[in-house]
């Protein structure tokens, strides 16, 4: 639609300041571990009640070990409502985990958990050794008997042959009450097999060649006895003997694929979306292979790829390659999980003295501008008098703002052992294509586009816009074209058997904002007011093959002479503020962990590969833990110092300390509860005094300017910053035996507080409890959970206050010898929310003096109140080993503003091989 409009100009003073609530109408539920099991497949949910698949773009997990500089990142699958990641810990030397969930919706709106800040305040769990959970024993229980069905004792594998099976035969009214605990190599895999009162079941995934050991044991309150302990191997495929009655080839891959099909509900409108999901691995030797796949008939260009795919190359510990879409971990300043749609392949030979790392593809897909339509607008200052100006605005439609192709490479070249030492080499390019999209800058660049975004030009409106194009101007502004240049080295050394390690990575980075016109020429500095030798500019223009530099970088490596004069010139130089460096020593042995880290990023420090890396801070963090009575008792202390303002450039500089300990009990016996709290305290000042003579006393910490006096002088400072967190969290987790049911139950709570002392609306205050209980019954095949989660959380002092309850049951029950499962689960949350505007209280703003303006809580309440509900259930049935069919059906509705309900009913069926 094309539209010539009047507009009347009118002026007024005022001031508006509004806060933007939550993404309110999903909630997230989440029962944060005890501990992180390293050598260990923990499993992270998070329950997002009342999203739907259509909902979701794209959900993360962040994380990262011991406090470092940024976040790594991992996708994490959507299924029912709920989130579901298996997490590894793949740092030898870590004490601690931090992470938080990211939920990107379609709408283009994010959710977090943790909801407040939670970057600044992930979940923090500490990070324990499988190995450490293990007390051995040979006590024998004569009333136990047993069959052991697979695989049997000194038997050789292949991978993917493997399934631990063993029959239990014993008289329940004999023996005393316990639990049966199944380990594989000292790892607890007790709660990932199928197990029920007189079989137990596991088919581990993974397994590499070696020998394995297989321990079931028998707990009881006072005693833990020891059924049987037995080693299988696993083996090259050329070496395995078969017992396949199909004797298919050793080389034969094993796999899973599986088609959906699924149809939703919402008020009126029907949506049904077809998937199809397959993985397939094997190995031929050395050589081991996979891919992987997912495909939705959701897929939309307006999105980045929901389309998933990519195969895997591995020649044993020498080679891998990755095409597809691949998720390489280059370095923390560079690019970490962050996913590309292209290659990946390292190289490890010269026993692993010689390391090539190479990543070639796409970061972002292009997206492209939907225009709507070219306004043209008359000013005039009242109905009565002629139009004294006409602007022109070309409008985007509804989410019709795209994205450029951005394109990736980055390598990393190492020398030496990192047991020993090494020294490594890395840089990352990134850069929008500016040719991928047409994206409309002025009016020149409209001329030349399609005729029917300026069909509604007069003549006249041609020939002025032709003279000045810039007079075009772009809702919201155009997209700009971006470019990013990270280099830098590295260094890995290893004392003592790699007990003790010393780490270094520092990186420069470069970030034009706009990479249009290419790299500055003399005539284009010229133009800006200075002079560079046509020398110069060369060097530019052979730079411009990594980054392309002009007038829009974020820092100009250029420092202009005599600014003042005719003769201003410039000449390059190199600004400290786009470097990032991050130091650390840990020492580790089995009684203690330390670790000390330095880190120092500058302000201008830049990766667009990782957007979570924190700028302009600098300080060191150090961390202790020990280990006590016989590794059940862990303590750990830290303490971090931070300072902003790195290079000098403001007024102020916002110091950061930090106090930390957490004290965590991890009992051998079930029988007792594992507990752990961690309690944190840190304190912000950034020296500037809270002031200001025009304003009254009892109103100072409310005023919206502040003041100094410098001699006779009274002089306006920058904001004043004091603040005091206090923030304690723990989690509890018992198992007992209650009515011949085996119960997890679980507590975690979250408290924290931030006490502003110098602005009197900074204050924050939240707090969340979870409840949690699974139960395993022993004489039927029943798994059940039930949940609680109470969260209030109060920002500025008043500003808003948000109550939410979510509560949720359901269970899980296995029937005709277990070839069906029927599943479900019921979920109802509760949100209430109040928001209060700050505004400049309106007597002193009417005066037109800004200096004695004073904050105040607006006396409108905006308040809201909806509930969800919903409901989920669930059937797989196994026609044999090689088929299933899934069902899931999910009722949800939302009361409360504007009443909402939708339904989905999906069919899935599997085949395994």
């Amino acid at each position: 639609m094309l539209s010539r409009v009047l507009r009347i100009v009118s002026v007024c003073a005022c001031s508006i300041f509004f806060i933007q609530a939550a993404n309110a109408q999903f909630t997230v539920q989440h029962q944060a571990p005890t501990a992180i099991i390293r050598g260990e497949v923990n499993t992270l949910e998070f329950i997002v009640t009342g999203v739907t698949q259509n909902d979701v773009q794209e959900a993360l997990l962040f994380y990262n070990y011991d406090e470092s500089v940024g976040f790594q990142q991992q996708e994490i699958q959507f299924r029912n409502g709920s989130f579901v990641v298996d997490f590894e810990v793949d740092d030898a030397s870590a004490a601690v985990v931090e992470y938080y969930f990211q939920l990107n919706l379609r709408s283009g709106s994010q959710v977090f958990f943790p909801e407040n800040s939670p970057s600044e305040n992930p979940v923090r769990v500490n990070i324990v050794s499988g190995n450490e959970e293990i007390t051995r024993t040979e006590k024998r229980n004569q009333n136990i008997d047993y069959t052991i069905l697979s695989p049997e004792p000194g038997e050789a594998l292949i991978f993917d042959d493997i399934v631990i099976a063993i029959a239990l035969f014993y008289d329940i009214a004999v023996l005393e009450p316990g639990t049966f605990e199944l380990y594989l190599d000292n790892r607890n895999v007790t709660q990932l097999a199928d197990t029920s009162a007189y079989f137990i079941s596991y088919a581990p995934k993974g397994l590499t060649n070696g020998t394995y050991t297989v321990r079931l044991e028998y707990k009881t309150d006072s005693e833990k006895y020891l059924v049987e302990e037995w080693n299988f191997e696993v083996i090259d495929p050329s070496r395995a003997r078969f017992t396949d009655l199909e004797g298919r080839p050793a080389h034969r891959p094993i796999g899973r694929i599986e088609l959906g099909a699924r149809n939703q509900e919402i008020g009126e409108n029907s949506n049904d979306a077809y998937t199809a999901r397959t993985n397939i691995s094997g190995n031929y030797g050395l050589l081991r292979y996979s891919l992987n796949g997912f495909f939705t008939s959701q897929e939309s260009n307006r999105l980045q790829p929901q389309n998933r795919f990519g195969a895997n190359l591995e020649l044993g510990k020498w080679l891998t390659f990755q095409a597809g879409h691949v998720y390489p971990n280059m370095g923390r300043f560079t690019i970490s999980g962050r996913r590309v749609f292209g290659i990946h392949s390292k190289l490890n030979v010269l026993r692993d003295n010689f390391n090539v790392q190479f990543v070639h593809g796409e970061l972002n897909r292009k997206v492209t501008n939907l225009y709507d339509e070219l306004l043209i607008e008359e000013v005039q200052p009242d109905f009565n008098q002629p139009p004294v100006d006409t602007t022109y605005t070309l409008t985007y439609q509804n989410q019709g703002k795209g994205t450029f192709s951005r394109k990736i490479t980055a390598g990393r070249v190492a020398f030496g052992n990192e047991r020993k030492f090494q020294f490594g080499l890395q840089a990352m390019k990134v850069e929008d294509d500016t040719t991928s999209i047409f994206n409309v800058q002025d009016f020149n660049s409209l001329f030349n586009g399609p005729t029917t975004l300026r069909s509604n030009l007069t003549p006249g409106d041609i020939n002025k816009l032709q003279e000045n194009p810039e007079l075009l101007e772009i809702q919201t502004g155009n997209v700009r074209p971006q470019g990013n240049f990270v280099a830098g080295a590295d260094f890995r050394m290893g004392f003592a058997k790699n007990r003790i390690q010393l780490r270094n990575e520092t990186m420069v980075s470069a970030l034009n904002n706009e990479i249009y016109g290419g790299p500055l020429t003399v005539a284009g500095a010229d133009e800006l007011g200075f002079e560079i030798d046509q020398s110069d500019a060369d060097l530019l223009d052979v730079l411009s093959r990594f980054i392309i530099i002009n007038e829009n970088m974020n820092v100009l490596p250029l420092r202009i002479k005599d600014i003042d004069s005719d003769s201003a010139e410039a000449e390059p130089f190199f600004p400290t503020s786009i470097i990032g460096s991050n130091t650390e020593l840990s020492i580790n042995y089995p009684k203690n962990n330390f670790k000390l880290q330095y880190r120092w990023v500058g302000p201008n420090f830049s990766s667009l590969a990782n957007s979570t890396i924190r700028k302009d801070i600098a300080g060191y963090t150090a961390t202790d833990r020990f280990r006590m009575f016989k590794n059940r008792l862990y303590v750990t202390l830290g303490y971090e110092a931070l300072e902003d303002n790195v290079t000098n450039d403001k007024a102020a500089t916002t110091e950061s300390k930090t106090y930390r300990t957490n004290l965590s009990w991890y009992p051998v016996s079930r029988e007792l509860p594992r507990i752990s709290f961690g309690l944190r305290l840190r304190n912000r000042d950034n020296a500037v005094v809270r002031f200001n003579p025009n304003v009254q006393d009892e109103f100072e910490k409310a005023s919206v300017q502040n003041f100094e006096i410098n001699g006779i002088d009274t002089l306006l400072t920058p904001i004043p910053k004091e603040s005091i967190t206090f923030n304690l969290n723990g989690s509890i987790t018992q198992q007992f035996e209650l009515l011949e049911i085996l119960h997890d139950a679980s507590l975690s709570f979250n408290n924290l507080r931030t006490t502003d002392e110098v602005f009197a609306f900074g204050d924050v205050k939240s707090s969340a409890i979870t409840l949690n209980l699974t139960s395993r019954f022993t004489d039927i095949r029943l798994r059940t959970q039930f949940g609680m989660t109470f969260n209030n959380t109060e920002t500025g002092s008043g500003q808003t206050d948000i109550n939410i309850f979510g509560m949720y049951a359901g269970g899980s029950y296995f029937l005709m010898d277990g070839k069906l499962n029927v599943n479900g689960r019921l979920a109802i949350t509760s949100n209430k929310s109040k928001v209060r505007p700050l505004v400049v209280e309106p007597t002193v703003a009417s005066d037109d003096d800004p200096t004695n303006d004073y904050f105040i809580l607006d006396s409108t309440v905006n308040e809201s109140t909806f509930g969800t509900f919903v409901i989920q259930a669930g059937a797989q049935y196994d026609i044999n080993e090689y088929h299933s069919f899934i069902f899931d059906a999910n009722f949800t509705n939302v009361s409360g503003a504007g009443n909402t309900s939708d339904s989905i009913v999906s069919l899935r069926y599997l085949f395994n091989f």
